[in-house]
């Protein structure tokens, strides 16, 4: 993954608990935005949403090594 967008999801995570965190991912969002024009606003918020739950979801997989005793 790449690190910009790590640092989005990390934002997009924290956002979740903080208004200025919020302030800061909806900056990065428009920070990408610009970099893709194309993409309207609100359908990168929905990219970030469903790669924001992949993460989730990868970061709280339980390990496959057993833990030593």
């Amino acid at each position: 993954m790449k690190p910009e967008m790590e640092r989005l999801l990390q934002l997009f995570d924290e956002a979740q608990q903080s208004s200025h965190a919020e302030q800061l991912f909806e900056v990065a969002l428009d920070n990408l935005h610009s970099q893709y024009p194309g993409i309207s606003r609100e359908q990168l918020r929905r990219i970030v949403r469903v790669a924001y739950l992949r993460w989730i979801r990868a970061n709280n997989k339980p390990s496959a090594i057993p833990p030593n005793k």
